[in-house]
């Protein structure tokens, strides 16, 4: 959400005479963060092998962080960023300077965890599997909350660098801020980018061999022995 309705981020307009270069802004821009994150969603209908070819190459999936894997279970929890605007204006009555003054960032979060149906009618394999993905879920949300402060850090710096835009014709102010908000949004790319690199490297350290060979010593007989669920030696 990029772009808002221009009354409510209109601040009132300060008359100046002969405005030729914008001042420096007298406040320091504002950063909102809100993190929405949901409930899992849980879907045990699939078998393991069209869970595997469905969710290869899915790098919002805990299958991207280690492909190794016949699914027995899986994470899918997709970030998604959005954002809103609003502006300060310095006018003389015929050119104006626009600034930047608050973003609200809102990130959400919306996990879905699979679990193949081979696990149904095996109660300890299918807690234990649930169990498994529940912690995927809770290191996500971890690694989240952990890097916020970094995201934040890095769009104050970036709000301080692009500074009072202008002066521009009065007429012009609409279009200027769209243009804003857009060079806005290409400059949240990278840094929302960062952030889900920070959490798949959190969930590679999870699936391992080790804690295969943990978590099915806590089902004797129910798991697949290990060479039948790596795809991988």
């Amino acid at each position: 959400m990029p772009f808002s309705a221009l009354p409510p981020f209109l601040s009132k307009a300060f008359i100046l005479a002969q405005l030729t270069v914008c001042p420096l802004p007298d406040t320091a821009p504002h950063v909102d963060f809100l993190f929405a994150p949901q409930k899992p969603v849980y879907i045990t209908d699939a078998p393991s092998a069209a869970l595997t070819k469905a969710m290869a190459g899915n790098i919002d999936s805990t299958i991207a962080t280690d492909s190794r894997w016949h699914v027995e279970g899986l994470m899918e929890g997709p970030i998604d960023d959005s954002y809103d605007l609003e502006f300060n204006t310095v006018s003389d009555g015929s050119n104006m300077c626009i600034f930047l003054s608050k973003v609200t960032y809102t990130i959400a979060f919306k996990p879905t965890i699979f679990i193949a149906s081979e696990a149904k009618g095996q109660s300890c394999r299918l807690k234990v599997t649930r169990l498994h993905e529940e912690r995927h879920v809770a290191t996500d949300l971890r690694a989240i909350k952990e890097y916020i402060p970094k995201l934040k850090m890095e769009l104050l710096l970036y709000l301080r660098n692009l500074g009072m835009q202008g002066p521009y014709p009065n007429g012009e102010l609409k279009t200027q801020m769209q243009s804003m908000s857009k060079e806005v949004g290409l400059a949240l790319r990278p840094m929302a980018e960062k952030l889900r690199d920070a959490r798949r490297k959190r969930q590679g350290l999870i699936d391992t061999v080790e804690n295969y060979k943990h978590e099915s010593s806590l089902c004797p007989g129910e798991f697949p022995p290990l060479q039948q669920v790596l795809t991988q030696p």
